[in-house]
């Protein structure tokens, strides 16, 4: 269960990714549709040209920011189950005071 979040992240991130990639990639009137921003040409007139730079870069921008927090919420999962599994303090033998080696 707490790795739920690492992989809705990491999935947000692959699927902004796409969306970005699309954007910058793509034509306007050759975007799929289930791409906001798609628009049809219009019998008569030239399609649209160009790429949506901006959207692309909001999109990419988004894929860092999930990337980023999916890797830090797994460094944090990560650590913590270290500490969790680290033996207690003094429990060694090298953890003997002095009196008890003579």
């Amino acid at each position: 269960m707490k790795w739920l979040w690492v992989i809705v992240l990491v999935i947000v991130g692959a699927l902004a990714t796409y969306v970005a990639v699309e954007y910058f990639t793509v034509a306007i009137h050759a975007l799929p549709s289930y791409i906001p921003g798609h628009r049809a040409t219009i019998a008569g007139h030239h399609p649209p040209r160009g790429h949506y730079r901006k959207r692309g870069a909001g999109a990419a921008f988004i894929a860092l920011v999930a990337f980023a927090a999916a890797g830090f919420l797994a460094f944090r999962i990560v650590q913590r189950d270290k500490a969790g599994s680290a033996p207690p303090a003094g429990s060694g033998p090298a953890e003997q005071s002095a009196s008890e080696i003579l």
